[in-house]
């Protein structure tokens, strides 16, 4: 017989950015739906939905749409309903790219910018950036680089990694605020990577501000805790 999927958990919300999990209780019959009494043996499968630390972790590693396809689109629903009717920023986030890249539902950029921009106003370190980036590229919207440096630096301030190496490669190759020079030197300087490939990066981009730099700002900078 068909087995029925039947919703039972209820959405909790804890304070920041954590969700408790909702719990999906699969039937062991269509009968049991009906009312019915199902098999004293069967016992339910509780699967777990990603709670939103859970999602961060996932989005900050960039596996978010990996995870979905791997789970079959079976909580499309759900995710969207966290985004849009709760608002929680990771859901927010996820749907914003599954809408870009037709994950698991007919994408819609529009959709996908609308979310994410309310992701960026909650304060999600990887919206924010992410956001920036598509102000800087012109991706989606239009290319608005005062909007770019803003999200960017935002980000940055809030300690996401990519934010920061971004920050300092912009204000090394571009006119800024020297007001931010030793501000987004520091962060960068202070920045420990796990991977050889971005610290060198880092290294490179911190040269590259340092030119611009009066030597006194430099050792401010790179003394202050």
């Amino acid at each position: 017989m068909v087995s029925l999927p039947v919703l039972v958990g209820k959405f909790m919300r804890l304070s920041g950015v954590f969700s408790l999990p909702l719990l999906l209780l699969v039937s062991a019959s269509a009968s049991a739906a009906a009312g019915t009494s199902s098999d004293p043996g069967d016992e339910p499968e509780l699967i777990q939905l990603y709670t939103q630390d859970e999602l961060n972790v996932l989005i900050n590693e960039g596996r978010h749409l990996e995870r979905i396809k791997i789970d079959e689109c079976q909580f499309t629903r759900d995710i969207k309903d966290r985004a849009l009717i709760l608002n929680y920023p990771a859901y927010l986030y996820l749907w914003a790219d599954m809408n870009f890249t037709s994950t698991c539902i007919r994408g819609n950029a529009a959709d996908g910018v609308a979310a994410l921009k309310i992701a960026a106003e909650k304060g999600m370190p990887a919206a924010l950036y992410k956001m920036g980036r598509l102000f800087l590229t012109g991706t989606y919207v239009q290319k608005d680089y005062d909007s770019a440096y803003r999200h960017i630096h935002t980000a940055a301030s809030l300690g996401y990694d990519d934010a920061k190496l971004t920050l300092v490669n912009l204000l090394a190759t571009h006119d800024g605020n020297e007001g931010d020079y030793a501000e987004a030197y520091r962060w960068l300087y202070r920045t420990v990577f796990p991977d050889s490939k971005r610290h060198e990066l880092a290294e490179t981009l911190l040269s590259e501000l340092r030119k611009k730099m009066p030597a006194s700002e430099i050792r401010k900078a790179e003394s202050v805790k």
